[in-house]
């Protein structure tokens, strides 16, 4: 399962960001999302092309390329 699975206000946690490029997964670490992070999708944007998440009271948007990537579990 991954982020374009969840429902909006959904919760999760991050399983597994492997198969993001190394520069990319070290920037969503920087915000707070790593491995065994609880995320929420809040909403979708740009007819379902971008993901707004909220990690620790922040809150990113990530496009549907990468969403797709972040592994995670309900």
């Amino acid at each position: 399962m991954n982020i374009t699975d969840l429902k909006r206000t959904e919760k999760a946690s991050v399983l597994s960001l492997k198969k993001l490029n190394k520069k990319y997964t070290e920037r969503l670490m920087d915000v707070g999302i790593y491995e065994s992070a609880e995320v929420t999708l809040l909403n979708t944007l740009a007819m379902g092309r971008l993901y707004l998440l909220e990690v620790d009271d922040i809150e990113i948007c990530i496009r549907r390329d990468d969403a797709l990537l972040i592994e995670v579990r309900k």
